[in-house]
């Protein structure tokens, strides 16, 4: 499944996915299929890294690795709402649904269902970024 070009300012730019997690192997494979799908996928590893992002530019969506520490992945879920961007938490036995993200995703479920999870959020959230 491929991304959808976002128009701005008369330019075709990719959707800005934020990728947060502290997996070393994992990680760096989702932003992989991420990025080859057509999403601009932009890598942190820490909470502050990804709240910096967030205060500096533009995102499309958040994906939340299930690495991220709850009291983090909370933050990041409010801090997105409060931007209207919508946010995905990867986890894959259901246990972490005590958070205000729109959607959770196991991330066992391949990456096919990733990037149909994520098309979906995107154009049911974020239709600007998904146009």
């Amino acid at each position: 499944m491929l991304a959808k070009k976002v128009v701005s300012d008369g330019l075709h730019m990719r959707p800005a996915i934020l990728s947060i997690a502290r997996e070393r192997l994992v990680s760096p494979l989702r932003n992989a299929v991420l990025a080859h799908a057509g999403y601009g996928v932009i890598p942190v590893t820490t909470f502050e890294a990804a709240v910096k992002i967030l205060k500096r530019r533009h995102v499309c969506a958040l994906v939340i690795g299930q690495s991220m520490e709850p009291r983090e992945r909370r933050a990041l879920c409010s801090e997105a709402q409060k931007r209207g961007i919508p946010a995905m938490v990867l986890d894959s036995y259901g246990h972490l649904r005590e958070d205000t993200c729109e959607l959770h995703v196991n991330p066992l479920d391949g990456p096919e269902m990733l990037l149909d999870a994520l098309a979906s959020l995107l154009k049911r959230c974020h239709v600007a970024c998904f146009a």
